[in-house]
């Protein structure tokens, strides 16, 4: 991305004169005077191509047409798109065309939006010279969610060149020759892709459709409503098109939202999992033992009625308050916002516990921000990319496609260090891009940063400016790091010191260099110390603050950044501040004319702990799932059967909502308004796409009827007005909306972590971790996420289910081969705390010595994982466990 403005050239298209920045094609500048020029295989996404000849046109002084989907812009030019001799050679393509496509418009699911049908009406003669017999393409089974109809196909090549070009997967081809040109898939069996949907949304005709609403509707009977993909962290704008209240399909426009039209199977297939048979349509109340269907009025006056009680008896701290980070921001604005002020506790945490909180606070403590300082634009524009645990195709695939633009189009060196091996597979693999790639066992993740970060000071590479400045800082790195031997580091990891020394100068040469940091640290022990150490390698090379540097650390769920945001954890209020933070306290209790609790806050184990000891006597549990989530040593079935209280707002009746006195059915996102923030900070607006479900309400609905039957009334009237109320809470936060300014690098805090923040851990963080011993056996299990789900809200989504409908073993080649295990066959896996029975699929991106098992089907598998508890940040850690195999005959 250059930073000086780019050279302008002037033209004239059909009588207008414009100025466009140089290389800009023909047809994107007629654009710009609102002239378009028919086409079918241009896309602004695609390189050009020039095979379909339909976007023709006359260019003054050349003597034959031209395409203007491959012509580039000069200066004087002058274009005609409308003239005699342009419009007969669009009737002639369109001719060619027609002569084999079938006349199935009335049962074609492209119909009313369709390119062919547009341009037929506007330029095609009413006869054809043709009369030869039409091709005919034998009916192939494509996909379960995928059809093809090829007899319609216009052999443009888009779905060919985006699978290749935007998703890297290579998954599709043109087999045959001429007007037998035929799209199929690789193999004599079903296409086995990353299902984005992408070939869907690109092709502009009727070749390639979606199953899930074939002959299901016509464009001008349906509904639509942009909104925001609740899947993971990348925060999609999606739009979900309805008839009557019946989801229909979704889809995303060019030029939309962070994810600029691209999607996942996630996505763009799994939006069914809203509109599910199991959802929970009516209040339940636990009467003599089993929960029966009730009233809004007795559910919630029973609540408030118990809650008041338990408060008196035993005062505001016997509450606790658990929410998912898929909520809204105003759902989780709300739900704490009631915890502490209802209630009186800040005895309140959000799944932003699992792992997100580790980013975040190495991002306070370091850069003083608690967003990223760079974009997802910054990301295509970076000249080298560091990539850690971070798996980011199948945990965030959008992202994963502006790391592979930046790789692909533009050139930047990857750099990956993750517990994936390089590989074909039907899925595209991050690694297959990089430069260097450090294949890192889970447990070695900051081992291979401290290599990293050696081989900078040592190949004096650190940043002369910075040297000068904290003279304190560098001399302590390096004297812990010369402490470190290189033979130590690579018998630990299996990396090798020419490749560090080789990385090091790759990223101390690139003048924009983006780290991006995943699950795979912030989800495991040490996860708050490598993000430290990473901005430390920034601060090292003199990036943390120069413009198209940072890191990001990439969050798992849609809005983990939001529940830190709106103070839906025990460490902060809204903003997010801390509990202490006298300032921020006056400022909320002047909005809220309210005093707030002066008591500490508790995370979720903490919760689960005073719970088993009886002293946590009542719990609100939104959208969570501790029993169906956490392994048994975290005993949240025992601590949950303790309490005298729980009240549990959900989709779906969970484990956890089956232990409840009370179930409230919630609204998912596709029935209520509000925001999302990503993981780049963006706040989105969500938008209602169909009627809630049965007797379902927003979350913020409840807890707003609730706090008026407790006698402290939060009333709202729709979620604009809650936002308004953040704006008010929050100073800046009005200035952010769906494109904001990244915050920068807050120099005060930088400069206070330079002379003495960093000293206080600079021992630990800077010393070898030694590999674990462990009895439990020869393998590392890792509990991942998968491409084609995302938690468990997923597994109800039909689409989704029918590419993966359970739990796999996921092995090496090498490791199979030594067990004598086949793909398909079945695998006995076991460790002191149990074994399960499960069926084995070999992938040659499984690193030797790891596992793979997807958690969205975790089921019985999940008690083989080990559960610790960091001391520090309280962040439970149980997506490893070392396991022995034995193959079942």
């Amino acid at each position: 991305m250059p930073d000086q403005k780019p050279e302008t050239v002037r033209l004239t298209i059909d009588g207008t004169t414009v100025a466009v920045p140089k290389g800009t094609l023909v047809i994107e500048a007629a654009r710009r005077v609102g002239v378009m020029i028919p086409h079918f295989c241009y896309h602004p996404k695609l390189k050009p191509d020039a095979n379909c000849r339909m976007c023709l046109v006359e260019v003054e002084k050349m003597p034959k047409l031209q395409t203007a989907c491959s012509t580039p812009v000069a200066e004087g030019m002058a274009v005609r798109t409308a003239t005699t001799t342009v419009d007969d050679a669009h009737k002639s393509v369109l001719e060619f065309i027609l002569a084999n496509h079938p006349l199935d418009c009335p049962v074609c699911d492209q119909g009313g939006k369709c390119d062919l049908q547009d341009f037929s009406h506007q330029y095609t003669p009413t006869t054809s010279r043709f009369t030869e017999t039409k091709r005919i393409f034998q009916k192939e089974y494509f996909s379960p969610l995928i059809e093809t109809q090829m007899n319609r196909c216009v052999q443009c090549l888009r779905c060919v060149r985006y699978c290749d070009e935007i998703m890297d997967v290579k998954a599709l081809a043109p087999v045959g020759r001429g007007t037998m040109t035929e799209i199929k898939h690789f193999g004599p069996h079903e296409l086995d892709c990353e299902f984005c949907g992408g070939c869907i949304q690109i092709c502009p005709v009727g070749a390639i459709t979606s199953r899930l609403s074939m002959y299901e509707y016509r464009p001008w009977m349906l509904k639509r409503a942009d909104t925001i993909c609740t899947f993971c962290g990348d925060g999609c704008r999606i739009t979900v098109q309805t008839k009557g209240n019946e989801l229909i399909e979704v889809n995303s426009a060019h030029g939309a939202g962070r994810n600029n039209g691209d999607l996942c199977a996630r996505g763009f297939f799994g939006f069914h999992a809203s509109s599910d048979a199991d959802r929970l349509t009516h209040p339940l109340i636990r009467r003599e033992g089993k929960l029966v269907e009730a009233t809004w009025e007795d559910a919630l006056e029973y609540v408030a009625e118990q809650a008041l009680r338990l408060k008196l008896a035993h005062s505001a701290d016997a509450f606790g308050g658990l929410i998912t980070s898929r909520c809204t921001n105003e759902d989780l604005y709300v739900f704490q916002k009631f915890m502490r002020q209802v209630i009186g506790t800040n005895r309140i945490d959000s799944s932003a516990r699992y792992g997100h909180l580790n980013g975040v606070q190495a991002l306070r403590r370091v850069q003083g921000t608690h967003r990223w300082t760079i974009a997802f634009e910054d990301i295509v524009a970076a000249n080298a990319l560091l990539l850690v645990g971070t798996n980011i195709t199948e945990t965030s695939p959008i992202t994963g496609l502006k790391v592979k633009e930046a790789v692909k189009k533009r050139q930047a060196s990857l750099v990956t260090m993750e517990a994936l091996q390089p590989a074909i597979d039907t899925l595209s693999n991050i690694t297959n891009l990089a430069l260097q790639h450090f294949p890192t066992h889970p447990a070695q993740f900051g081992n291979t940063v401290l290599g990293l970060t050696k081989a900078v000071i040592e190949g004096n590479l650190v940043d002369a400016t910075l040297a000068q400045q904290a003279p304190a800082f560098v001399q302590r790195l390096t004297s812990a790091l010369q402490g470190i031997s290189w033979e130590n580091l690579e018998a630990v990891t299996g990396q090798t010191r020419t490749q560090w020394t080789e990385t090091a100068k790759i990223l101390a040469g690139a003048n924009r260099l983006v780290i991006l940091v995943g699950n795979g640290v912030l989800r495991h022990p040490g996860g708050d110390a490598t993000v430290t150490n990473l901005l430390d390698l920034l601060i090292l090379l003199g990036k943390l603050d120069k413009p198209g540097c940072g890191l990001g650390p990439l969050a798992e769920e849609n809005n983990d950044q939001g529940a830190v945001e709106m103070g839906a954890v025990a460490e902060f209020f809204p903003g997010p501040a801390p509990l202490d933070d006298q300032p921020v306290r006056d400022r909320i209790a002047t909005v809220w004319r309210e005093e707030l609790p002066r008591t500490p806050g508790a995370s979720l184990t903490e919760m689960l702990a005073a719970a088993n000891k009886g002293s946590l006597k009542a719990l609100f549990v939104v959208g969570e799932n501790p029993v169906g989530t956490l392994p048994a040593e975290a005993q949240a079935a025992e601590a949950l059967g303790k309490l005298d209280l729980l009240v549990c707002q959900e989709l779906f009746l969970t484990e956890t909502a089956a232990m409840a006195h009370v179930v409230l059915p919630a609204c998912s996102y596709m029935e209520k308004d509000g925001t999302f923030t990503n993981s780049e900070g963006h706040v989105q607006g969500v938008r209602q796409a169909i009627n809630p479900v049965g007797d379902s309400r927003p979350d913020w609905e409840m807890f707003s009827a609730l706090s008026v039957l407790m006698g402290s009334p939060l009333e709202y009237g729709d979620a604009r007005e809650i936002l308004k109320e953040i704006r008010t809470v929050i100073p800046g936060y009005g200035l952010l909306g769906p494109t904001p300014t990244p915050p920068k690098v807050d120099q005060a805090v930088l400069s206070g972590y330079l002379t003495q923040g960093f000293a206080g851990d600079a021992a630990t963080r800077y010393a070898v971790s030694q590999p674990r011993q462990t009895g439990d056996g020869s393998f590392t299990l890792m509990f991942v996420q998968t491409l084609f789900h995302s938690g468990k809200l997923s597994t109800h989504s039909k689409g989704l289910l029918q590419l993966q409908q359970e739990g796999f073993l996921s092995i090496n080649p090498e490791d199979a081969a030594r067990l004598d295990l086949a793909d398909g066959g079945q695998v006995k896996v076991s460790n002191s705390r149990g074994a399960i029975t499960t069926t084995v699929k070999i992938r040659e991106r499984v690193p030797a010595g790891l596992l793979w098992f997807p958690e969205h089907f975790d089921g019985e598998a999940k008690q083989l994982a080990e559960w610790t508890i960091d001391p520090r940040t309280q962040i439970p850690y149980f997506k490893l466990a070392h396991v022995s195999l034995a193959k079942v005959s």
